[in-house]
């Protein structure tokens, strides 16, 4: 495991929060910081049309009105974060196959309607995805 990812207290909660609000679909949003800590992590609408139970999508505009946002306030956009719905909060082939490196992936597992365990993921250099440790400050 890889260096870990400071969470601001309220970040982790809203995740959770949003996660399980979305909840029997996936719930998605985006992760905004600084020097590699994650002060907030805001909720995107998941577009996805077919198969919002098992998978997400973000629209070109919310991406770009998150990132404009992160922007106009010093941030940096330092990840997403989705939820697993009655599923382990490990990242999927799908999550594998579009992540981004630079940016994290943080996957909360929901079981029926209630947030569970919550991952962060990244790819470097190619490699596959490698677990990043959670850690909330005080």
């Amino acid at each position: 495991m890889s260096a870990a990812v400071r969470f601001a207290s309220g970040a982790l909660a809203e995740i959770r929060r949003e996660a399980a609000r979305a909840y029997p679909f996936e719930g998605c949003g985006a992760l905004l910081g600084s020097d590699g800590r994650v002060l907030e992590a805001t909720a995107i609408p998941n577009v996805e049309g077919e198969r919002p139970r098992t998978r997400f999508s973000v629209s070109p505009a919310d991406y770009l009105a998150v990132e404009a946002d992160a922007d106009a306030r010093g941030l940096r956009l330092l990840g997403f974060w989705h939820s697993h719905p009655d599923h382990t909060a490990r990242p999927s082939a799908t999550d594998r196959e579009h992540a981004w490196p630079g940016l994290l992936t943080v996957v909360v597992a929901v079981a029926n309607g209630r947030p569970e365990e919550v991952t962060a993921w990244q790819v470097r250099d190619g490699e596959p995805f490698e677990a990043v440790e959670v850690a909330s400050d005080p």
